[in-house]
């Protein structure tokens, strides 16, 4: 396989990841309809550039989410220092 091939590849295995994850999400919506309290719960944290953002609703979710993503990004920004060094 050449690396455009494999560039399309990885490319059409992410947009079937998020299909799937966003109809996921639909279809626990859809069946969450008929009870009379949900139970489903969500976070999303991210960043804008510099600055963070994040919501949710379950604090606990949002707290633990927000702390595996500075974990990440110390991860990341760690290990393409080191990769990139002379």
């Amino acid at each position: 396989m050449t690396h455009e091939q494999l560039l399309q590849l990885g490319m059409l295995v992410i947009f079937i990841g998020f299909v799937i994850a966003i109809s996921s999400f639909f279809f626990a919506a859809a069946n969450e309809k008929d009870k009379e309290k949900s139970a489903f719960k969500f976070s999303v944290v991210g960043f804008l550039g510099f600055i963070p953002f994040g919501f949710g609703n379950d604090k606990r979710l949002l707290v633990f989410t927000a702390l595996l993503t500075v974990v990440v990004a110390a991860a990341t920004i760690i290990l393409f220092s080191r990769s990139f060094k002379p």
